[in-house]
């Protein structure tokens, strides 16, 4: 067995069940790369062997395989036949490096496939990520020491993807963007601005187009025949979901009779939602996301409520879950691969052409019509 002590904060630990639909490679792939990252396991080092990895996580060696596999194919592993699976020392460039800030990357989110992508595409121009974890917890000057250290590596660039636009996040978004600016880097935002909807930055940034997936689920909700519908959200704020919603809420103005109420709140909780289903009486729930909708969802279903002959419910982000819920759930498809294919390409022309005005690119976003808003009688 692996040698790592079990008091080890790098050391992938226990088995990967109990969390929401994520399937089981996805859960040991995210939690190896993140020992490597933090340096568990260090560059041309071993990692345990597949029958160790199997007894660690508890899962099938064709488990175990999918995630090396993965690992692998994002460059940060190599496996070779016979001796084992050894970590790859980060490639040496003849561009000095390109910074790469993240907040914590939960299994299965969208987000862990833009990373990846965007690993994989700047491996392509032969470019070096040095990447960064950041969350709700870092203060400014632990951000600022995050960034004197990427400046310290010579970096030409930086891709960040912005906290939530809560008192800290906010503090921390505009410290990142501040230093970026007094040391002339190129910062590319993915997904979302640093500001709250229409109060834009002037930095580039590529995204999913929001506003149009928001009208697409609600609009879908409304073509099913729902006319009080709910735009369900959970307490973080982000521009994307005030995008979603201006979207969800111009379907209903092009709807006569139609309404739209908002609510903030936790999805599995049966009292909250009790109370939402008392107020506004919804035949159509729209989630701001899929892991919001897999809870309100199961929380419905608990209290007896059936979907969709009653309430009929969309998501957002059609992750790998979504199609495995108890009813599997109509939702608004992105593509994180293009995200980072037109991220990379966006940084590029910043690095050839630094003059050029700040860029918006939204990418558009398609629905992928489920069970859970299926025609009932």
């Amino acid at each position: 067995m692996s040698q790592k002590s079990k008091n080890d904060p790098t050391r992938p630990t226990d088995s990967v069940g109990g969390q929401l639909g994520v399937p089981k490679y996805r859960i040991v792939y995210d939690r190896l790369l993140r020992a490597i990252r933090r340096g568990g396991y260090p560059a041309g080092g071993k990692l345990p062997t597949e029958t160790e990895l199997m007894e660690e996580f508890q899962v099938s060696r064709i488990t175990v395989v999918r995630a090396l596999r993965d690992l692998q194919a994002l460059g940060v592993v190599r496996r070779q036949r016979g001796s084992g699976t050894f970590v790859d020392a980060p490639r040496r460039s003849s561009l000095a490096g390109l910074g790469l800030i993240f907040p914590p990357l939960e299994a299965g989110s969208i987000f862990a496939t833009v990373h990846q992508s965007l690993q994989r595409e700047a491996q392509k121009r032969d470019w070096q990520i040095i990447f960064h974890e950041i969350s709700g917890d870092t203060n400014t000057a632990q951000a600022h020491a995050m960034l004197e250290q990427l400046r310290r590596s010579a970096i030409r660039g930086l891709f960040y993807l912005p906290l939530p636009v809560s008192t800290q996040g906010a503090e921390i978004n505009e410290a990142i963007a501040a230093e970026c600016t007094a040391w002339n880097i190129p910062l590319v935002l993915l997904d979302r601005d640093l500001r709250k909807l229409h109060n834009r930055s002037p930095f580039d940034l590529i995204g999913s187009d929001n506003e149009l997936g928001g009208f697409l689920a609600v609009q879908h909700l409304l073509k099913r025949g729902c006319r009080r519908i709910v735009f369900f959200t959970d307490a973080r704020e982000h521009p994307t979901a005030e995008a979603r919603l201006e979207g969800a809420a111009n379907a209903v103005r092009l709807t006569p009779g139609a309404q739209l109420a908002v609510w903030a709140g936790d999805g599995d909780d049966r009292e909250e939602l009790s109370r939402m289903l008392t107020a506004h009486q919804p035949d159509g729930i729209a989630c701001v996301n899929d892991m919001t909708a897999a809870r309100v969802m199961r929380t419905l279903l608990r209290a007896g409520v059936k979907i969709p002959e009653q309430i009929k419910l969309t998501g957002f982000d059609d992750t790998s879950t979504a199609a495995l819920l108890s009813v599997p759930l109509t939702t608004i498809r992105q593509s994180p691969d293009a995200m980072a294919i037109h991220a990379v390409m966006m940084m590029q022309q910043r690095l050839d052409r630094p003059g050029l005005p700040a860029a918006t690119l939204s990418i558009a976003c398609t629905l992928v019509d489920r069970s859970s808003t299926a025609q009932t009688p």
